[in-house]
């Protein structure tokens, strides 16, 4: 029993061990064994400064995880070669920086920031992303290096801190909206949590139509009426902005009406359907409607009598409550929608159609360019999921950041051909074509295989470890 307990206990704790056999472990020539004892917790000071200097990165990797890792040691790592080693330190000391100031009168607390600081300016892009994923919905983190994270050149450093740091300030936000060249930072901007209307009004009033709509989209964005007429006047020129607006909360009195002179059919019902709108409302658009089938745009409609269309209506609704009301269900309509509002379930019957595509051979790079001519999203970011062979969570991950080379990287590994990632990082990836990654040399990928793995590795990972 004495001899089980104890294996129990070791199991539970690092088995002691003396400074001497500490000593010998450092001194050994096998770097497994040095590394085990650069993970130790109770490894002393003075040694985990030794391995700090290794010459196996792996164990030099280990050090900087550590955080029983004496900070001189994490100061001497921030210049270390080797690009994972300063990654695994990023997120270490980023972890313990809330709080932090530039002003820190403690020696010790002093060069922490200043490491965190010199790692947030690191050359490497994904050392500089490391910290901006860890510290983006920090209320406590330091406020000089979320400035400077969120003026980052690179989307996947800035976009995580612009759209979820509570650190930034609206002032804050509106000048760098102002400074803004690209990088996709007024989308990011536009899918924070409860943007105020300096903010929308300053993304209302940009060229950037993938930041707009993503305002549209963003229910808890507070949107002027002033401002929302005059989007839908731009509107028509931009068919991503339909939908978000026929469905958006507290239109201006007029809009519905607009709206209906230029929305697709299946949108025209959405107005239809609204329990918002007051009756002179639902008959601008009506009125507008009966032009459009006149003019012959729109089929004729069979249920004139008002009373039938109330009825109808109510059927659909009592239809909707019920398939909203069914627990598990995983059977869709015939549109193709799931049953349920969950974007997972929306996703899932295009998984499975690609699934089933590929299972017979006819998921080719020529069903993704339809599927982005046709604009449908949700297949095209399955075919992605199925082809490369990554789960839909770390595919949405990539495009989600706005990374030309993740999103190069993805197209890559399904297989697709160089050209078309370019159309897949604008279309998908929202990357500005001022940005995209080209094809080199006819039709090349503009990226070695090494980076490319290493982009998919790093944001498989963090899907995987649940961070947003």
């Amino acid at each position: 029993m004495k001899g089980f307990l104890q294996r129990v206990f070791t199991k539970r704790r690092e088995t002691p061990i003396t400074y001497d056999e500490a000593k010998e472990m450092a001194g050994s020539p096998d770097a497994d064994v040095r590394g085990k004892l650069a993970q130790r917790h109770d490894t002393r000071p003075e040694i985990l400064y030794f391995l700090a200097t290794d010459n196996d990165s792996s164990v030099r990797r280990h050090i900087a995880a550590n955080e029983a890792t004496p900070v001189q040691a994490d100061v001497l790592l921030t210049d270390d070669s080797d690009d994972s080693v300063r990654g695994s330190l990023a997120e270490k000391i980023a972890h313990l920086s809330a709080g932090l100031t530039p002003n820190e009168t403690d020696k010790l607390r002093r060069m922490t920031y200043e490491a965190l600081d010199k790692l947030a300016r690191d050359q490497a892009v994904h050392v500089r992303q490391v910290i901006s994923e860890t510290l983006k919905d920090i209320a406590e983190a330091p406020q000089p290096i979320i400035q400077q994270l969120a003026r980052d050149a690179e989307s996947v450093v800035c976009g995580p801190v612009l759209q979820y740091s509570p650190v930034l300030s609206e002032e804050d936000l509106l000048e760098i909206i102002e400074g803004s060249s690209g990088r996709g930072a007024l989308s990011f901007v536009s899918r924070r949590r409860n943007v105020g209307e300096k903010l929308s009004d300053a993304i209302a009033s940009s060229s950037d139509k993938d930041a707009i709509s993503h305002l549209l989209g963003n229910k808890s964005a507070q949107i002027r009426e002033e401002t929302l007429d005059q989007l839908i006047d731009r509107a028509p020129d931009y068919p991503e902005w339909h939908e978000p607006l026929v469905e958006r909360q507290h239109l201006p009195p007029t809009a519905a009406g607009k709206l209906a002179r230029f929305v697709a059919e299946n949108l025209i019902s959405v107005l239809e359907r609204r329990k918002d709108l007051k009756k002179e409302q639902l008959d601008a658009v009506r009125e507008v409607v009966q032009r459009r089938i006149a003019s012959g745009e729109f089929e004729k409609r069979d249920e004139a009598p008002e009373d039938a269309k109330k009825q109808k209506g109510k059927k659909a609704d009592k239809a909707v409550a019920a398939d909203k009301g069914a627990k598990g269900k995983t059977d869709t309509p015939a549109s193709g929608k799931a049953a349920t509002d969950g974007e997972e379930e929306e996703e899932e019957p295009a998984y499975e159609r690609a699934l089933a595509l590929h299972a017979k051979k006819k998921l080719t790079d020529k069903e993704v360019a339809k599927a982005l001519a046709a604009n449908d999203i949700k297949f095209a970011r399955a075919a992605l999921s199925v082809l490369a062979g990554i789960p839909p969570e770390a595919v949405t991950k990539v495009l989600n950041t706005h990374s030309a080379k993740g999103v190069v990287s993805l197209a890559w590994k399904a297989g697709l051909p160089a050209d078309l990632a370019v159309k897949i990082q604008v279309k998908l990836g929202h990357v500005p074509p001022s940005q995209t990654l080209n094809p080199r040399n006819g039709n090349q990928y503009p990226l070695s295989e090494d980076d490319m793995n290493w982009q998919l590795e790093f944001f498989t990972g963090m899907a995987t470890s649940g961070l947003r």
